[in-house]
């Protein structure tokens, strides 16, 4: 369980870091304007969200590590280490799904995501195999 909310925090962590820092960058110009003016205070509230989007998704990563940390004394690694791949399917997924990431569906991606899937199957042990 550990290290599925280690998957879940890492993919939240991507995605609020792409949010905030792409807003960022489509305002570098604007936040390099204030900053050469020394518009500090305007530089904060103006852009607060995108700041507390990057700041969530490093706490996210943070939490993703304790959880990974904890979740390493209860499973092995073969196993645990497969399962972090299941955030490039969360975060592909999302990045193509949500409209505020933008990201554009790809077949060739779309393959890629299919082949960690099957990989993580069969990484796993099948139920016959726990019980033998």
């Amino acid at each position: 369980m550990l290290a599925l909310f280690s998957v879940a925090f890492i993919s939240l962590a991507q995605l609020t870091m792409k949010w905030g820092m792409s807003q960022l960058s489509l305002h570098y110009l604007s936040l390099s304007e204030l900053w050469n003016m020394q518009q500090y205070s305007a530089l904060l509230t103006d852009y607060m969200p995108y700041y507390l989007s990057v700041m969530t998704g490093l706490s996210f990563y943070a939490l993703s590590m304790l959880c990974w940390v904890m979740a390493l004394k209860h499973l092995p690694l073969s196993l645990a280490y497969p399962m972090l791949s299941l955030s490039y399917v969360i975060v592909y997924v999302a990045a193509i799904s949500l409209p505020w990431i933008g990201e554009a569906f790809s077949w060739p991606k779309a393959l890629g995501i299919v082949l960690i899937l099957a990989g993580i199957y069969l990484v796993f042990p099948s139920k016959k195999a726990k019980q033998s």
